[in-house]
This record gives structure tokens, sequence and C-alpha cells, in this order.
């Protein structure tokens, strides 16, 4: 309740799903960003484990995994206007940080990574012109040889690869991305940095935006840029 209040203070329409309308949630309520981005906020979730492990004496890790093998989805990145706006509501009302950030050569930000916990980020927003368009979902690996094996395995199965392995300057993930067959855009990540509320943000200037996006080679590749859903 104290959410959707200030939800509507902050000037989002706010809709309330009851419990069950999507199976195994609880009551939801769902509201637009400035961005243009739809999102819903949930207190309770059927719980299905603890992925693949007991909650009891729980080992290692699961037996019988396949395919790439995420542990759980990492982030997203998401095109659209507004980004001022958007970081008040996430920061003022949703207790979100501002992680990392790019500056343009007039210092104005056009993306913002943030987070709500410790993690690099959990949403990450670029300045676009369309309202709420869609870059990609990220899910976590372990480690860069899972990468690596995930790399292997798009090529195995002719998936469509659009960039990666490589590294990120923007939180220092490693990373490789590939499109599903629907066309969107997913990524498999692993390591990346961490961040307390109390850091101010690190910042990346336009100018080096190559190495900020891909480290390694420096160089913008426009499909990345420009290939939304």
């Amino acid at each position: 309740c104290r959410l959707s209040e200030e939800l509507a203070a902050f000037g989002c329409q706010v809709e309330n799903l009851p419990a069950g309308e999507l199976k195994g949630c609880g009551r939801r309520i769902r509201f637009e960003a400035p961005s243009g981005h739809r999102f819903e906020l949930f207190a309770e979730k059927e719980q299905t484990g603890k992925w693949g492990v007991s909650e009891v004496n729980p080992e290692a890790w699961p037996r019988g995994l396949k395919g790439m093998k995420a542990t759980r989805f990492d982030h997203c990145l998401l095109y659209g206007v507004a980004l001022p706006e958007t970081l008040r509501l996430f920061t003022e009302v949703l207790g979100f940080s501002l992680a990392e950030q790019v500056l343009d050569d007039t210092g104005k930000r056009v993306a913002q990574f943030l987070t709500v916990g410790m993690k690099a980020h959990d949403v990450a927003f670029i300045q676009h012109p369309e309202k709420g368009r869609f870059h990609h979902a990220s899910f976590f690996l372990e480690s860069w040889e899972d990468v690596l094996r995930a790399a292997d395995l798009i090529s195995m199965s002719n998936t469509s690869l659009d960039i990666g392995p490589t590294r990120h300057g923007l939180t220092h993930g490693k990373t490789i991305y590939f499109f599903d067959p629907s066309g969107n855009r997913n990524e498999v990540f692993c390591c990346g940095d961490y961040h307390y509320p109390d850091h101010p943000p690190v910042t990346w200037t336009a100018d080096q935006l190559g190495k900020a996006i891909f480290y390694h080679d420096r160089q913008l590749n426009e499909r990345f840029l420009t290939a939304l859903t």
C-alpha cells in the first residue's frame, strides 16, 4: 500500500492486480516508468526451490544440468525517454542507487546503471527517442569458463551470435550476447563490480564509449547499439 501511494504521488498510474491472476504470485501493482517501460511489484511468490538443490543439507550443485546452466536472472537493459525522471523514480521511491553512468560531452547523463543491492546493476536505462524499448535480458553464470562454454554452445546449436565473448568496461562484467528465436537479445554474464550505497557512481565519458561497452576491442558496434525490440 505504501509503495502504491508513493508511486501515485510521483505521478505514475498504478494498477492493482489480484493474487492468483499470475500463477503462483501474490497481489501485484503495475506502473509505467517515465521511460515508457511497465513494471510490476509483488511481495509474495510461490517458492519452487533453490535452483535445483535441497534447502536442507544442499549439495554443491544440482545434477543433470544442461545448456548454459544459468543460475538466475541478473539484470536487464532498457532504452527509453526521460532518464532524469526515471532516475528520480527508482532512487527516491523504489530505493535503488546509481552505480554507474555515461555522460555526453555536455555533461548530460545518457546511460544509467541502477542497483537495489550490491550488484553492479539490476536495471539500466539508455537515452533513446522512443519509449519503452528493450535491449537485452541477462542471466548469471558462475565463471569466465562458463561464458566460454556458452560461446561453444551458441556455435554448436547455430544460435544467432550478437557479440562476444568479451569484457565490458561498464560494470567490468564478462559477457556474450546472442539472439533467441523470437528476436530478443539475451546475455550470459559473470563477475562484475560490486556497489555500496555510499559509493559515488562510476562515470564514463562518451568519448570513451567504445571502451566502456567493449573493453578489449574498444570499438562501437552499430547493431549492438541499435537492434532493439
